[in-house]
């Protein structure tokens, strides 16, 4: 079993590279089995392009990044979002690069680690609301991570609270990714 750690923020300065680093630490010493590998996706080494073409992932022709962007998430089982909350919402790049694939997303299982003003519950939302689009399982719990209060002078500052809600949500992941890997892997090659 893979799972991708999408690192959902390209801006310099971000507080995501220190909340990845995180939570890559934990979930690799996470008693979850040996068949689980866990996999940084960091949006900002991908340096994708602006989705102006919807059939990029699948053509031959399409950006070299947008196929190993492509390639990348279709070899991951389950995912751990690391999002950020820009503007009471998903941030515009980590929606681009979603946007940019399709079925790499299908029926696959999600967590979610948010951050911002308020903890990041409104992105938090509203990436419920568009992985429902592709059928993601997404957990229900989540990690969110209060600006003003966890990232005293811009550091991310942890506690054993922050480490055993991560656990219980990457427990939970491992778990639905278990539970519904054989059916998706069913539907997939119905689809063909």
């Amino acid at each position: 079993m893979r799972i991708g750690i999408v690192i959902g923020s390209v801006r310099e300065g971000r507080l995501g590279a220190s909340v990845g680093d995180w939570v890559a630490a934990r979930a690799r010493a996470l008693d979850a089995g040996a068949e689980v590998e866990w996999e940084v996706l960091d949006l900002k080494d991908f340096d994708l392009p602006l989705m102006t073409d919807e059939d990029w992932a699948q053509a031959e022709d399409g950006p070299a990044e947008v196929h190993r962007w492509r390639d990348a998430v279709a070899a991951c089982d389950g995912f751990v979002f690391i999002t950020p909350e820009y503007n009471r919402n998903i941030p515009g790049a980590f929606k681009n690069a979603y946007d940019l694939l399709s079925r790499q997303w299908m029926d696959k299982t999600l967590a979610i680690v948010a951050y911002g003003g308020l903890g990041g519950v409104r992105a938090n939302e509203a990436w419920r609301i568009t992985t429902a689009a592709y059928n993601m399982h997404v957990v229900g719990d989540s990690v969110n991570l209060v600006r003003r209060t966890d990232f005293p002078g811009g550091e991310l500052a942890l506690t054993d609270h922050h480490d055993r809600s991560l656990a219980k949500v990457l427990h939970r992941l491992v778990e639905l990714t278990r539970a519904v890997t054989p059916a998706r892997a069913e539907r997939a090659a119905v689809r063909g």
